[in-house]
């Protein structure tokens, strides 16, 4: 357990800019000054001659060559982006641009007199929406770019925020906050929800319930913005595609927009000027607030669409649970009357719409949109906690369980769940009776016949403990066949069957945070220790079946 006066340091690699800051746990967080004029890093770069720039110095080529948003590259799965340069348009590796970014920030860091290494634990932020193959993936890029990160390091970034606004709380005021927070995280690239269970004081206790994430934010503003000034250009009799310098312009249309965006924070109307064209003349316009807010309306629609999910997934954690159906006719006064706290984070709750929306959901909660640092600190702040995290339970494993047989001599080892893998799509939280994670019959891994094991393993590699009929083992032993059964339900319960028709209905209470070695082991209950609902073997066979319940 982290004590008092130990230093965590965070690392927030933005979709717009990039954030480093040093916790102790017995005062405020120190944020770097990892700019040259300010304590943000711009998360762009771009080439020039064939060298790669990152930052301030990408902020001087001309704009169309400047690559912008590369986070979301992982969100999307894509290797390359589009830009334009000396040589025309071309495609560039993303994934090298990635790792030049994380080894400025490491570079920075240690001109701010904070240098990474593995004297402190060192920690990561990533969406909520990410699944293990992406946060692999950044992992990956931030290792060769000489961070010391893990997985166990590698954190949500709403849960970040989260940590940041019980532990300023508790540090600010002295209050030991306890009840259910949600967190609306809308930056550059996702808009990242969660809704957490807290007990604040020296060491909180965090409990997440649910996350969800999509990619609904900033950008997607921006280019809607854009194509508003499209518009008004094409009414004035001005298509951007016949101009000479028809991408120099797009490009320069989409600074504008988020220029326009970001200014109408704190202005009622902003003068849209074009400059640094050449050979082109574009007139000036003007785009106010009630533009903004107007063209804001559809997104934020789509936000709170998802802040309703959320709520009712979090529903599903409860013990026996919710049947869907029934939590898809909740209307939003009974969702919202559950949530005690709401905190707004991310570089676009500082867009005053945001605000207003939200704090109409929830008339009975009390609204806070910084903990000491500003919106689109929190993430930063969060992640340089050294105490918020010791007491971490997730609302999935953040760990694969795997099943090990032996096949021709050989010891094979395949995933049945992989670590971070959402429980179910939003398309089936609208039409499915059961909600959960499942591999049954041809699906579930492994030969037909003969034994295997199944075990729990982090995603460092590292074999968990299982505590389980009160002692411990390696992993549980199965019959394999063609029948075999591996359900996770939302409220953490487990049902398995193996091959040889035997089941076993099993409860983990909370999942917990793996920390590498020395990490304790998984618990798992028995449901048949708790007073059984009589149910037949047929019932148990159907898709909508509760576990043991």
């Amino acid at each position: 357990m982290a004590q008092a006066g130990e230093q965590a340091v965070g690392i927030d690699f933005g979709t717009s800019t990039s954030l480093l800051a040093v916790g102790s746990g017995v005062g405020p967080v120190d944020i770097a000054p990892l700019g040259r004029t300010t304590r943000s890093f711009p998360s762009i770069a771009g080439y020039q001659q064939g060298n790669l720039l990152v930052g301030e110095a990408a902020e001087n080529l001309p704009i169309a060559q400047v690559i912008r948003s590369v986070k979301r590259a992982i969100t999307d799965c894509s290797e390359t982006m589009e830009i334009s340069d000396e040589h025309g348009t071309r495609r560039v590796d993303v994934d090298e641009v990635i790792v030049a970014l994380l080894a400025e920030i490491g570079t920075r860091a240690k001109a701010a007199g904070r240098p990474l290494d593995t004297r402190e634990q060192v920690r990561l932020g990533c969406p909520a929406m990410w699944d293990g193959a992406q946060r692999q993936r950044l992992l990956d890029h931030a290792q060769n770019a000489g961070l010391p990160v893990a997985h166990s390091t590698l954190i949500d970034e709403p849960i970040a925020a989260g940590v940041a606004w019980v532990r300023h709380r508790y540090l600010q005021y002295g209050e030991q906050v306890e009840g259910r927070l949600l967190v609306f995280d809308m930056g550059g690239g996702t808009l990242d929800i969660a809704v957490l269970d807290v007990v604040g004081g020296p060491h909180p206790e965090i409990s997440v319930l649910s996350a969800l994430g999509v990619q609904l934010a900033g950008d997607r503003l921006d280019t809607a913005i854009a194509g508003e000034i499209t518009e008004e250009l094409a009414g004035q009799g001005i298509r951007l595609d016949g101009l000479p310098e028809a991408k120099t312009v797009e490009a320069l249309v989409l600074r504008e927009a988020r220029t326009a965006k970001i200014q109408l924070t704190t202005q009622a109307r902003h003068r849209i000027v074009f400059r640094g064209l050449a050979r082109t003349q574009l007139p000036i316009l003007t785009y106010t607030r009630e533009q903004l807010e107007e063209c804001f309306r559809p997104q934020m629609d789509q936000a709170i669409g998802l802040v309703w999910a959320a709520l009712r997934a979090a529903k599903l954690t409860e013990l026996g649970g919710h049947a869907p159906d029934k939590l898809r006719g909740m209307n939003g006064d009974r969702l919202a009357a559950d949530i005690d706290y709401v905190l707004l984070a991310g570089g676009m709750s500082r867009v005053p719409y945001v605000e207003r929306r939200i704090g109409e959901l929830f008339p009975n909660a009390m609204i806070y949109d910084a903990a000491g640092v500003a919106a689109d600190e929190l993430i930063v702040a969060g992640l340089a906690d050294p105490v918020g995290y010791d007491r971490l339970n997730l609302h999935r494993p953040g760990f694969d369980f795997v099943l090990e047989y032996t096949e021709s001599g050989r010891k094979i080892t395949e995933k049945i769940y992989p670590a971070y893998t959402p429980f179910y799509s939003p398309e089936e939280a609208w039409t499915n009776s059961y909600l959960g994670f499942e591999r049954r019959g041809d699906d579930f891994p492994g030969p037909k016949r003969g034994e295997g094991v199944l075990r729990v393993r982090s995603t460092s590699g590292d074999y968990l403990a299982l505590r389980y009929d009160g002692e411990t083992k390696h992993g549980l032993r199965l019959q394999l066949g063609w029948n075999m059964l591996f359900k996770i339900y939302c409220d953490g319960q487990i049902l398995i069957t193996d091959g040889a028709r035997q089941t076993r209905k099993l409860r983990v209470h909370q999942w917990p945070v793996v920390r590498g070695n020395g990490h304790a082991e998984l618990v798992l209950q028995r449901v048949d220790d708790a007073p059984p609902v009589p149910s037949t073997a047929w019932y148990l066979e159907k898709e909508y079946a509760p576990p043991g319940l």
